[in-house]
């Protein structure tokens, strides 16, 4: 086969499964994947606006990724201000947002105290995952910093990793342990690649310094990417901020694209000129600035230079909103970014 006849071949239309496959590898597509997140408050106005089912809106925005979480029903307090999550925090159900409510070891360093999660109950993994049609990735969001400070509080969780390391060392063990196991599962149930979230940034610097990042997430975090990339799948890692200082790192244990890769933190010329032969992307459409704020000129032209800049090859990008929108997003922006996609 000629060189032209196999780049054709490879171009050639495919299902929403194989272009993200291909992209996140950065291998050709026919065209670049997309994929629109949002809060439940912002897919029942989208709904609404394009008529359709909240069922049917993941296909009208024209998403390529399913993000599937555990089979987990989570209990709510007496008045149903805050619901308690697998691992036992608790979230105000009265925000759009992630807003942290309860932390079980917030009083106590006792670790044996806590009713730590069972990743081997029945039931658990979602069946007929490999049915799907788009690329399904389980959501193992806060996934080790994150979870350790939603167990302890999360300026307590900052002392303790000055003042108690060994302490936090062990907590984070067990984190890691009951996540790799239930990463297991999802390979062994057939998903596509793993998706983790954990946020280590701030919108200009690390929220703890990258040598204690080292110390207590990387050997962890490699861990739990291993699972994935051990069956040959491809690990999307979500973190937020400022993360220069370990973008090195995460390329040495394995990662194969990162988001959200926020406009106003990672100067996207700069991500794809140092990291483009390294990893691929998902995300870069400022939630924080041109999807709330712009004109729908301003939302085509910030959509289309994402894509030109972070995938100039015409591969290496999930391109969309770099983070779930929320409702202070007009639908009219929306429909601009979706014009863009083309």
């Amino acid at each position: 086969m000629s060189g032209d006849a196999a780049r054709t071949s490879a171009c050639a239309t495919p299902g929403r499964k194989a272009r993200v496959r291909r992209a996140l590898r950065r291998e050709p597509v026919d065209r670049l994947p997309t994929q629109t997140n949002y809060t439940p408050k912002m897919g029942r106005i989208l709904a609404r606006h394009f008529g359709v089912t909240v069922q049917e809106l993941p296909d009208r925005l024209g998403n390529h990724l399913l993000r599937v979480d555990i089979s987990h029903k989570r209990p709510l307090n007496e008045d149903g201000s805050v619901e308690f999550d697998w691992w036992g925090a608790g979230w105000d159900t009265r925000t759009e947002g992630y807003w942290h409510s309860f932390a079980p070891l917030k009083d106590s360093l006792d670790l044996d105290r806590l009713a730590w999660p069972d990743p081997g109950a029945p039931g658990l993994v979602p069946n007929a995952i490999q049915a799907a049609d788009q690329f399904v990735a389980p959501n193992l969001g806060m996934c080790l910093f994150e979870r350790a400070w939603s167990l302890r509080g999360f300026d307590a969780a900052l002392m303790d990793m000055v003042e108690r390391p060994e302490w936090v060392e062990e907590l984070l063990d067990r984190i890691t342990a009951v996540q790799v196991a239930l990463a297991k599962r999802f390979v062994a149930a057939g998903v596509d690649g793993g998706y983790f979230g954990d946020d280590y940034g701030a919108q200009r610097s690390m929220l703890f310094s990258p040598r204690l990042w080292r110390r207590l997430m990387k050997p962890r975090l490699a861990a739990m990417f291993a699972v994935f990339l051990e069956a040959g799948l491809p690990v999307i890692l979500h973190s937020d901020g400022d993360i220069r200082a370990i973008l090195p790192d995460l390329v040495e244990i394995g990662l194969t694209t990162l988001n959200p890769v926020q406009p106003e933190v990672l100067e996207h010329a700069w991500l794809h000129r140092e990291y483009g032969a390294k990893l691929s992307f998902f995300g870069g459409i400022s939630t924080q600035g041109v999807l709330p704020g712009g004109d729908a000129a301003a939302v085509r032209d910030a959509t289309r230079t994402c894509a030109r800049t972070l995938a100039p090859e015409g591969t290496g990008l999930l391109l969309g909103p770099s983070h779930r929108m929320q409702s202070d997003i007009p639908p009219a922006s929306v429909e601009a970014m979706l014009e863009a996609f083309g």
